[in-house]
């Protein structure tokens, strides 16, 4: 059965609050969301309302509003449509042309950016290449005829071994430190090679 009320008191934040009957009585509880959509319920508004048993409390519920008409029920006049004016059609195409305008220079700029990084790259990796493929200059050729001529002397001779676990002797460690390129044998640089070596 419908009962008619008004709002007595709403707490936003909490999104409840109390409507006393037109009949008198006690107030009833409601909530937010038992109330119409729209408009934040006002103090004082006129409602018809079914009241519920919701556990041991009773509440209300199927809220209607009758200090605001529903939304169903309010006329309001069709637009009228008018055409747009050609200056405002003028304007558009302008803006279109500027915005394709702009458009396209911003892709030229970044072509123009990834072009200057993959030159610069391509030109890098080009010359790298040039420098490996290199014939071996004359005298890159002699220093290591030289070696190899001392290398026979001594019984020694460059093999590509750069670590102390490869050698076989103290003697043998110095002779490569002296004579062979990228040995890892000195560590401090001072021709002394393998000094922490505990075979020697």
């Amino acid at each position: 059965m419908s009962k008619s009320g008004r709002i007595k008191n709403y707490n936003q934040e909490r999104g409840f609050g109390f409507i006393s009957l037109e009949e008198g009585g006690r107030d009833i509880f409601f909530h937010i969301k038992d109330f119409p959509k729209g408009i934040l319920p006002q103090l004082g508004e006129k409602l018809t309302f079914k009241i519920v048993q919701d556990g041991h409390k009773t509440k209300a519920t199927d809220i209607v509003r009758l200090d605001y008409p529903s939304e169903k029920y309010v006329y309001t006049s069709p637009e009228r449509y008018s055409a747009p004016s050609k200056k405002a059609v003028l304007n558009k195409n302008n803006r279109s042309k500027q915005s394709s305008i702009f458009s396209t220079m911003v892709f030229m700029v970044c072509v123009a950016v990834f072009a200057y990084f993959a030159g610069g790259y391509i030109q890098s990796f080009v010359q790298r290449y040039k420098l490996s493929n290199q014939v071996v200059n004359q005298q890159t050729l002699d220093h290591a005829n030289r070696q190899a001529m001392v290398s026979d002397t001594n019984n020694f001779k460059c093999d590509g071994r750069i670590h102390c676990s490869q050698m076989t002797s103290k003697a043998e460690a110095d002779w490569f430190v002296r004579n062979c390129p990228g040995t890892k044998m000195d560590g401090d640089g001072d021709g002394d090679a393998c000094e922490n070596d505990s075979r020697w």
